[in-house]
């Protein structure tokens, strides 16, 4: 059957080292979208931080779809409607806060526009000396991105309220959901310590070597994408996936072409049909393009 959606995560795969779309994807998705092919985004980010890549690839024009925050909110952009499933309450914000700050990690609470982060203070001292051998200024903030120490950005683009608290206890009672950054050895410590304590709490995955997010139980891309599919009478086989996270393998269970970014980890390719390159080396566009879209 004829390919109907591209689905696709952000980081690591749609966008390159910095955080940009390739102009030559950009016009090749749009290229399908002008065909009838929807474009789907499903990626951590709330659509605060997905409106700008939204507007590139004329998004609305065309009725695409954002998977937000993990499945947690679907965005349907023709129609401007906004459906929220979950989140995370009070309650479950105090536990998980605190316990990740036993684990002596960076924690980092989430809603729609405003990011919350609490350093330890071993940290600090890497931070601040990635910031100043980068040449930021000292007023650069020192929470941490996907892939390092400290955002490549300021991040206001992404996050206009950016507030560091002195203790996890600042936390709003209601959140998007909760991450912890760390170094790659020091986050599967913590991962495994998360699934042994909340086993069936909370859904906890690792969406880079640096970085683990909690969310809401139940609340995944893979079981919005699936509501999405019957909802709309789109078929496993009508489908393309695109990841490189452990939160985009439930989006693979979902349909037959599932695809993996070369710049993957190993437990997350072992669950796509296919592999194709990194995203720093047009990997999805490579792969879209040996699927003949256009």
């Amino acid at each position: 059957m004829a390919i109907r959606w591209i689905v696709t995560d952000m980081d690591g795969t749609l966008l390159n080292e910095q955080d940009r779309i390739s102009e030559a994807t950009v016009q090749y998705l749009t290229a399908c979208q002008k065909k009838g092919i929807r474009l789907v985004l499903a990626s951590g980010r709330s659509f605060v931080r997905l409106m700008p890549y939204v507007r590139e690839l004329q998004m609305e024009q065309y009725q695409g779809i954002l998977i937000e925050v993990n499945g947690l909110a679907v965005n349907r952009l023709g129609t401007g409607e906004r459906t929220v499933f979950a989140q995370l309450e009070e309650r479950d914000v105090r536990r998980l806060a605190s316990f990740l700050k036993e684990q002596d990690t960076e924690v980092e609470g989430y809603r729609d526009d405003t990011l919350y982060y609490w350093i330890p203070e071993w940290q600090r001292e890497y931070k601040i000396r990635e910031r100043e051998e980068r040449g930021y200024p000292q007023n650069h903030p020192l929470v941490a991105d996907a892939w390092s120490w400290i955002a490549k950005d300021d991040f206001s683009h992404n996050y206009p309220n950016l507030i560091e608290v002195s203790s996890v206890d600042e936390f709003p009672g209601r959140l998007n959901k909760l991450n912890c950054a760390d170094t790659p050895e020091r986050i599967e410590e913590i991962y495994a310590k998360l699934k042994e304590h909340f086993p069936k709490d909370y859904e906890i995955v690792r969406t880079c070597p640096r970085q683990i997010e909690t969310a809401p139980r139940g609340i995944t891309k893979g079981r919005t994408l699936k509501r999405l599919m019957e909802e709309e009478g789109i078929g496993r086989d009508e489908v393309l996936v695109f990841g490189d996270g452990e939160n985009d393998i439930d989006m693979f269970r979902q349909v037959t072409h599932s695809i993996a970014m070369g710049n993957a980890a190993a437990y997350v390719k072992e669950h796509a049909a296919e592999i194709t390159e990194g995203n720093g080396e047009e990997g999805l566009l490579k792969a879209l393009k040996r699927y003949r879209l256009l």
